[in-house]
């Protein structure tokens, strides 16, 4: 199997790192989104696991529990873990990075309560914050202590953590750099980006080394908006004569842009990056954000930008006017569109004009 490949099969069973792991005696402990330190986890000797949306897992609990507008993601995340599914995880971290994610943790506990018959991981709430002051920071190292107290590890074992972290960043930097020269298809990087999270760290070093240069498609697209818990997107503009060199979405490329540092105390150190550098809905100011994701469109010499609105993201559909008024490159909106059955044939007709209308 190529590095690719290996990539392919741990996303189209995300569990199964995380079961070998179990079989092996290693407690695995799931976390949802990106504003967790991971370094903790795997500080503390378990197994780290991010749970991802699965458009194509049902929803009975979350149709019973969970009022409509919840995004397809929470709810894919709700009925996972409420279901069992991810029981082969002890706990469940969540953080408190949006409100969608904070309503996850609640409804778990109230299901906990409704349903006592149902066995799912244990939530455990990190309160982390991302308003960029001093006082900010001194309650998210608090939260970062705490949540390290509870997991257990020491500090040694805390800074090894902290460096095989950062390789795995290291080493999807230089896939992204590869992307953006034109020699990975974006839903390659997509496939590595996700293998990351539920793989073991080494196997997947191993594997991304393995990793093959790629021919791919002359248009430059950016994606923007709602993360996509499938690469069908990407694949889909590469069918169609373009390849996403850069997405900006919560769970996208700049979640790795950003070392931990190495050379200061730990937990401080992880405090300063869960809190500064990794982005959410609610990072602020917005002033910030629209410097970030418009430095990432120049460096990655995009032609052209997908907005993507998922039917039941309230948070966007605020910004896109704005951001689409910055714009100096064609662009297109996919608005409101299903989490578990999106209608591919309009977006492809979508993607055909905008990739249309991007010069040669």
């Amino acid at each position: 199997m190529t590095g690719l490949d290996i990539m392919r099969a741990a996303c189209a069973d995300p569990f199964a790192a995380a079961r070998a792991a179990r079989a092996s005696g290693q407690r695995v402990i799931a976390y949802a989104g990106t504003s967790v330190p991971v370094e903790l986890i795997r500080a503390s000797g378990a197994f780290a696991l991010q749970l991802g949306g699965d458009p194509a897992h049902p929803t009975p609990l979350s149709d019973t529990y969970l009022d409509d507008e919840f995004d397809g993601e929470i709810r894919s995340l709700f009925d996972q873990i409420g279901s069992g599914a991810c029981n082969v995880a002890d706990t469940v971290i969540i953080p408190r990075a949006s409100n969608g994610l904070l309503y996850l943790y609640y409804s778990l506990l109230e299901l906990r309560r409704l349903e006592p018959q149902l066995a799912f991981p244990e939530p455990i709430l990190f309160d982390v914050l991302n308003t960029p002051n001093w006082e900010t920071g001194q309650y998210v190292l608090d939260r970062c202590r705490a949540l390290h107290a509870t997991l257990g590890g020491s500090i040694q074992s805390l800074r090894d953590a902290v460096a095989i972290s950062n390789q795995v960043r290291q080493a999807l930097q230089l896939l992204n750099q590869r992307r953006r020269e034109g020699a990975l298809r974006g839903s390659s990087w997509w496939t590595a980006l996700r293998a990351s999270r539920v793989m073991a760290p080494g196997d997947w070093l191993a594997a991304a080394a393995a990793q093959a240069h790629e021919t791919a498609p002359p248009k430059r697209l950016m994606l923007k908006g709602y993360g996509q818990d499938t690469p069908a997107l990407y694949l889909m503009a590469e069918e169609l004569g373009a390849n996403v060199v850069a997405d900006d979405c919560i769970g996208g490329e700049r979640t790795v842009a950003v070392l931990v540092d190495e050379d200061a105390e730990p937990l401080a150190a992880l405090a300063d990056h869960y809190q500064r550098h990794v982005p959410t809905i609610r990072s602020y100011p917005q002033s910030s954000e629209d410097a970030a994701w418009l430095a990432l469109l120049g460096a990655s010499a995009t032609q052209g930008v997908v907005f993507y609105h998922e039917e039941f993201d309230d948070t966007f559909g605020w910004d896109y006017p704005g951001q689409k008024a910055q714009l100096a490159v064609p662009q297109t909106l996919l608005s409101r569109q299903s989490y578990r059955a999106p209608d591919r044939a309009a977006q492809r007709a979508a993607l055909a004009d905008l990739i249309g209308r991007i010069e040669a």
